[in-house]
């Protein structure tokens, strides 16, 4: 190669690294790369682009009021022509008072939401709860679907928003409303105790003389025992909705399910002898306010002593004996608390028992002392009000009476038969009240439906009294319920007991009752009684 064409070479060379330069590399300034370092250079990873900062979400806003539940009645189908209630209970879920707020109960129709019912709410300490009820206010006047929303609003604008719940429900035509309710109609007959209200067509209608006879000597039973000289105007009530345990106490009124046998271990004439003793408690205190003084572990207690049991006839004692010896005992300090909230047949065995024990070891005219002697004070408790009268009366609290009793219970000899039949009774009855809470809500004890009889009775409206739901899973439930009273009744307890047992575990029994061998040792409103 020439000189001359070398030199050309070099110059087009050192032009195209000049040009290079100028333009820069992709990603780096314009400089040239430094020459390459005599050391081997270490691994480098590609550096990963910076991600955007994650996107910073508004929490969901809190709200200030909770709907926890919103019912329609009647329970069951609803047809066309029906009239319909409401029950909305909220919560303040907000960490200071809600002094002012309000409910309603709306229609969606035509995509507008017409206002039905609406109700202003009470002032609501924080987790504090309110059930608003509307009773046969709306009449649906169509059949298809009908779009219902729940609405509860704090009234104060510096509390967070409150809450909606929408359901939507199917109005039958009328022509499809079963014969048995199309037919019935509110009758009444009196008896020598009480009058009787029942809806014709149904079982009480059959069989009303033999409901009256049980009656009148279950009051004449009772009365006698309290030593009362004369009757109390008295209302029956007799409808074929199951509710609660079958029995309830509204002011002077009794709202008893019938038929009961064939469907609960229970005995009506034992029922009602413990719904009149609620009746007639106050008029044998001489002292129309005592449901405001009384626990309800001695108004429970005292029904369940004069009728001689809780659902059947029962020796209390020998029973008590034996629930302490299956592992089941609540000590009374903690049961007289919130008494409803403890397992039902335990607390109201433990309370019958215990003022049998009060009488057998005062007598009767010291245990109507310490019931007059009871006087709730502002802000008292059950258990403080119990105290002050066990002092005053018996001198000494309810810790001491309850260490010396359980020494007379644990010396007492234990019935096998009671051991076997109380388990029995625990495991149904809380069954029960499981398959209620998950599939018939309105008929759970403490959320009874009950609404006003006078009112259905003057205006022929049946429906509450008579409709069930119709859960295909909870009639399953239901009958297996049923199938384990049959096979009791047969005298197969072992099998009947397999079946509660796999039924709490399906419901989810919350109650934790011991139901296992014994050998294993392994839920108020001051008008109303249950």
């Amino acid at each position: 190669m020439s000189r001359i064409h070398r030199w050309v070479v070099i110059g087009g060379v050192l032009m195209a690294l000049w040009l290079t330069a100028r333009a820069g590399f992709p990603g780096n300034g314009s400089s040239l790369p430094e020459p390459p370092s005599s050391q081997p250079s270490a691994l480098t990873l590609p550096t990963p682009s910076p991600s955007p900062p994650p996107a910073v979400l508004s929490p969901a806003p809190k709200r200030a009021l909770t709907i926890e539940a919103f019912r329609l009645h009647p329970d069951g189908p609803l047809y066309e022509g029906d009239r319909l209630s409401f029950e909305v209970q909220v919560r303040n879920t907000a960490p200071v008072s809600m002094v002012s707020g309000r409910v309603e109960i709306r229609r969606v129709n035509s995509g507008t939401e017409e206002i039905l019912a609406e109700a202003l709410l009470p002032e609501l300490p924080p987790g504090a709860s309110h059930t608003t009820t509307w009773t046969w206010i709306w009449e649906a006047s169509f059949s298809g679907p009908l779009s219902l929303i729940a609405v509860a609003q704090p009234g104060e604008e510096a509390l967070p928003i409150g809450d909606r719940i929408t359901r939507t429900v199917f109005l039958r035509p009328r022509e499809q409303l079963p014969e048995a309710e199309r037919q019935a109609r509110w009758a009444q007959a009196e008896s020598r105790c009480c009058i009787h209200h029942y809806l014709t067509g149904t079982a009480t209608g059959a069989g009303l003389l033999q409901r009256m006879r049980w009656a009148d000597e279950a009051e004449a039973m009772v009365r006698a025992r309290l030593g009362l000289p004369t009757r109390l105007p008295t209302h029956i009530v007799w409808i074929p909705r199951l509710l609660g345990h079958g029995g309830f106490t509204v002011g002077d009124s009794l709202i008893l399910t019938d038929p009961l046998s064939d469907r609960l271990p229970a005995d009506v004439p034992t029922i009602l002898r413990h719904e009149l003793t609620h009746r007639m408690t106050c008029a044998w205190l001489a002292r129309e306010d005592c449901l405001a003084h009384l626990p309800s572990f001695i108004l429970e207690g005292l029904a369940v002593f004069v009728a001689g049991g809780h659902y059947r006839p029962e020796p209390l004692t020998q029973r008590a004996a034996a629930l302490l010896h299956m592992g089941g005992w609540i000590p009374l300090e903690h049961l007289v608390e919130d008494f409803y909230a403890h397992p039902h047949e335990i607390g109201y065995l433990e309370a019958g028992a215990f003022v049998e024990e009060l009488v057998r070891e005062g007598g009767w005219s010291r245990f109507r002392a310490f019931l007059q002697a009871m006087e709730r004070h502002l802000g008292e408790s059950d258990r403080e009000v119990l105290d002050h009268a066990l002092r005053a009366v018996y001198h000494q609290d309810i810790r001491t009476l309850e260490a010396q009793w359980l020494q007379r219970l644990q010396a007492s000899p234990v019935d096998p038969a009671q051991i076997a039949d109380l388990r029995f009774t625990i495991a149904f009855y809380e069954a029960l009240r499981a398959y209620q809470r998950a599939y018939d809500p309105s008929a759970y004890f403490l959320n009874a439906w009950l609404p006003d009889w006078r009112q259905a009775v003057r205006e022929g409206i049946v429906a509450d009294f008579m409709r069930e739901p119709e859960d295909p899973e909870g009639r399953r439930f239901w009958e297996q319920l049923q199938e384990a009273r049959r096979r009791d009744l047969a005298g197969d307890r072992d099998s009947a007991q397999e079946i509660l047992q796999a039924l709490c575990q399906a419901l989810h029994c919350p109650e934790g009752v011991p139901l296992r061998d014994v050998a294993a040792k392994e839920e108020r409103i001051p008008s109303l009684q249950r």
